[in-house]
């Protein structure tokens, strides 16, 4: 019973990071069903697809930086992310690691 319930979870776990990287949810929860853990190892390596600009916009807003845009650190307002200074508040951007 035990492993019908951790089985579940690697499935439901798969379909999330599908979502995360813009893939197709449900065949990602067959796969992660079927394939278990090896299903999650195969997305980690998986580039995400290509991100909706409001999609990016919200993971900048919630983590400080997204595949298009950044938080500026002075007035929290989102700017490109390869901008140099922000476009609000005039503040100078500190560069991003690579």
């Amino acid at each position: 019973m035990e492993y019908l319930i951790i089985w579940i979870a690697i499935a439901a776990l798969s379909g999330y990071y599908a979502n995360q990287k813009g893939r197709n949810v449900v065949g990602w929860v067959v796969l992660g069903f079927f394939l278990s853990a090896l299903a999650l190892v195969v997305l980690w390596f998986l580039p995400p697809l290509g991100i909706d600009d409001e999609k990016s916009r919200e993971i900048a807003r919630k983590f400080g930086v997204s595949a298009r845009y950044r938080k500026c650190p002075a007035c929290a307002e989102l700017v490109q992310k390869e901008a140099v200074k922000c476009k609000h508040c005039q503040t100078d951007l500190p560069a991003l690691a690579e």
